[in-house]
């Protein structure tokens, strides 16, 4: 990429240009939302004047990793991209740079580029009104989560997921005003699992299910994943997706059992560490 073509930051209307393309990826709910994520963090818009862009984002609070949520552009210009994200992770205080969700067979320019495979995904698909019906276990009963209930959600995130992926409570709560919650609850009024569930075009997307330690292999992850098939019945999806870990054989065989099937296509995410030259 040229110097007549640099990456910088984008300006207020390269911003509202993109915003077609961001919507079109489902990354932001509506348009101000991105344009509040431009005024809060415009250095993680990046774009080029003949109309590249690449979405930079913190990929969870805890962690010191910088998430590059998507780039629009050819193929040949993502280490350019990668290259100038790295840069931006050094001046914003992160020492990684992960990649976004991809296929195996498009993760090349960022391999390219430096970046290692960080974590291998499967994807599941399906037909919502076949995924097979369970009920919960005698006194527990799945509900529609509300706000009260992060707390509880938050301690089951982290028990079920590593540092990688699990959310804090105001993680949750953001997604809470995005995506459905429910819960699963004991007689005695504990939660003891989740889901966050969306609708959108048709197509619902499962991109959360866990159950307490204490309360798996009686049911409830199941149940859980029926009722979030039911939901999504009932909101007009004809298909229903979500992804797991390929190493996490007790998921998929949960998602197979259940009437779901793995796509044979592989997913990853890349990582790289940002260098000390890189740093401030």
């Amino acid at each position: 990429m040229n110097a007549m073509n640099a990456i910088h930051t984008a300006t207020p209307q390269q911003c509202a240009k993109l915003w077609p393309a961001v919507s079109a990826d489902h990354l932001f709910p509506n348009s101000a939302a991105f344009k509040e994520y431009c005024k809060r963090a415009p250095w993680s818009v990046r774009t080029t004047d003949r109309g590249e862009a690449a979405l930079l984002g913190t990929w969870r609070e805890h962690l010191d990793v910088l998430a590059i949520r998507t780039i629009w552009s050819a193929e040949r210009d993502v280490p350019d991209f990668v290259a100038d994200a790295v840069v931006m992770a050094g001046e914003q205080g992160f020492a990684r740079v992960l990649s976004p969700l991809l296929p195996d067979v498009l993760l090349g320019g960022y391999r390219g580029s430096g970046m290692r495979i960080a974590e291998r995904i499967v994807a599941i698909q399906g037909h919502p009104e076949l995924v097979l019906r369970a009920d919960p276990p005698i006194g527990v009963r799945i509900r529609a989560g509300t706000a009260d209930d992060i707390a509880a959600v938050a301690t089951i995130d982290a028990a079920s997921f590593s540092e990688f992926w699990r959310y804090d409570e105001d993680e949750l709560a953001g997604l809470l005003g995005v995506e459905r919650l429910a819960v699963a609850e004991a007689s005695g009024g504990a939660v003891i699992g989740y889901t966050l569930t969306t609708v959108s075009r048709g197509s619902a997307t499962l991109s959360r299910l866990a159950t307490a330690p204490h309360a798996r292999t009686c049911g409830v992850g199941r149940a859980l994943l029926a009722e979030s098939a039911a939901w999504s019945v009932r909101s007009g999806a004809v298909t229903f997706s979500l992804c797991t870990q390929e190493a996490n054989s007790a998921s998929r065989r949960l998602y197979a059992t259940a009437g779901l099937s793995e796509l044979a296509e592989r997913y990853a995410f890349a990582i790289c560490d940002v260098t000390k030259e890189a740093r401030p």
